[in-house]
């Protein structure tokens, strides 16, 4: 009824209003166009605005929550370790293909949203840091950008951190986990090779494999052949047993059903080599070798670009004959799970934490994450327009303006700026900033356990 009334309203007030001028009156109430105007112009020192010369609700630093400010958030971190005598320890970085439900299943694993989530690849743009405490136990995840074969950093033009840090990551801990889609059947058979070589780099870490989206597959008998050929029919050095259930498929005796399984591999193989290319553009395809495959045809300019060669001839370093194979031979367990609606995750914790060692804990008991708040408050926003503007938005970062406390409401106030690099694309965000908006605040409600007031301002870049 807002849009009539407003309609009549208009009408009494000037009723030689044109019809062109009432829609344009109707179209600013229907999308709250605020982004256009020029009433939030802030001036003044940054401190008058970002926490150092604010204050903010008083900070507890046994609250297992996100902090307000950096300072704060450092405080925290800094905080004497809180362990008990028996206290035990475990590092592990989960790594995957991109888009497989690596930050959904760590948000799982932890009992709090804090990573963004959406259905685009590459949401996750570094590794995150987080902090699991419960009883004797501190396991320490980290979360990582979907592998990506060294060739994308080139064709793609992406940052070379999303290329390098899940090799990062894999470095210096004590479990690796290696999250496979089960309902992409195009990738669910088989590790890309650039899985299998960082595997292979770090092959002394005890390494699990976690099948991921379970909940999509309807006949669940054929995960059977998921996991053998991810395996390679091993499963921590010991062969798998078959499954013996004649309708599967419908083969009674043993060795019928290796050369059945051993068929289904070669099949696969040849079926991929016969393609002429990969399934999707971010897997590895070609020869082995040239620098235009490993992404080496660019000049040398800066330490990122050396650390990026340093990284491809440890790459190297991979014999053909591991890659070659459609899964990995050292996986100690398997677990399959459904990260999004919580099933199987209660399993796949508890084993973290029996494969936790005594060891002194090195964070408080109330640290989440060593992210500022900051960055996770514009890791929602992205998150949002991730799911909800349809044009790419990989360039598009919100970026904090505003962050105060309003003392009379009692809530937390937030400003962010989203450059566009032109008019179309200002105009493609701006009719989905409402519903970006409701649904970033009651993320940002839940990560802060407080009121939020957000406003988003689109601009196009100077």
């Amino acid at each position: 009824m807002a849009a009539p009334m407003s309609a009549r309203c208009a009408m009494k007030l000037n009723k030689k209003l044109s019809w062109s001028h009432l829609k344009l009156i109707l179209n600013y109430q229907r999308f709250q166009i605020q982004w256009y105007s020029t009433k939030h112009v802030y001036h003044g020192k940054e401190s008058d605005y970002f926490g150092t010369a604010q204050k903010f609700p008083e900070f507890h630093p046994e609250d297992r929550r996100i902090c307000f400010t950096p300072e704060e958030q450092l405080m925290k971190i800094t905080l004497p370790p809180n362990q008990p005598d028996n206290s035990k320890i475990l590092r592990m970085a989960i790594i995957g293909d991109p888009n497989v439900g690596k930050s959904t299943l760590i948000n799982r694993l932890l009992q709090h949203k804090i990573l963004p989530v959406s259905k685009k690849i590459n949401t996750t743009r570094k590794n995150t840091l987080l902090v699991l405490t419960k009883d004797e136990y501190q396991i320490m995840f980290v979360d990582t950008p979907g592998v990506l074969n060294p060739k994308t950093k080139a064709r793609h033009h992406v940052p070379s951190s999303l290329v390098l840090d899940p090799d990062k990551a894999a470095d210096n801990v004590d479990l690796l986990g290696v999250v496979v889609d089960v309902k992409d059947k195009f990738r669910r058979n088989t590790l890309s090779k650039t899985v299998m070589r960082i595997l292979h780099l770090h092959r002394n870490t005890p390494t699990i494999l976690i099948l991921n989206k379970v909940d999509s597959v309807v006949n669940k008998k054929g995960l059977l052949n998921t996991v053998i050929s991810l395996t390679n029919k091993e499963l921590d050095e010991k062969k798998i047993p078959l499954w013996m259930d004649k309708r599967t498929h419908k083969l009674r005796r043993r060795e019928q059903q290796e050369d059945f399984v051993d068929s289904v591999i070669e099949k696969y193989k040849a079926s991929k080599g016969s393609s002429g290319q990969s399934s999707s553009p971010l897997e590895d395809t070609g020869v082995e070798g040239s620098n235009e495959e490993w992404g080496e045809d660019q000049d040398v300019s800066s330490d990122e670009d050396l650390e990026f060669r340093k990284y491809i001839e440890r790459l190297k370093t991979c014999p053909e004959t591991a890659v070659q194979k459609t899964g990995w031979s050292n996986f100690k367990e398997i677990f399959m799970v459904s990260a999004l609606k919580d099933d199987g995750v209660d399993d796949l914790r508890d084993y973290m934490f029996s494969c936790a060692k005594p060891g002194d804990w090195l964070y408080h008991s109330s640290v989440l994450t060593d992210e500022s708040p900051y960055k996770l408050a514009e890791n929602i926003v992205w998150e949002k327009m991730m799911d909800f503007v349809k044009f790419p938005v990989y360039e598009l970062h919100p970026q904090i303006k505003l962050w105060r406390w309003d003392w009379e409401a009692d809530r937390l106030d937030v400003v962010m700026n989203i450059e566009c690099a032109n008019k179309f694309l200002v105009a493609t965000v701006a009719r989905e900033i409402p519903v970006i908006v409701e649904k970033a605040v009651e993320e940002l409600r839940n990560l802060f356990k407080c009121l939020v007031r957000l406003e988003l301002l689109v601009l196009k870049k100077k």
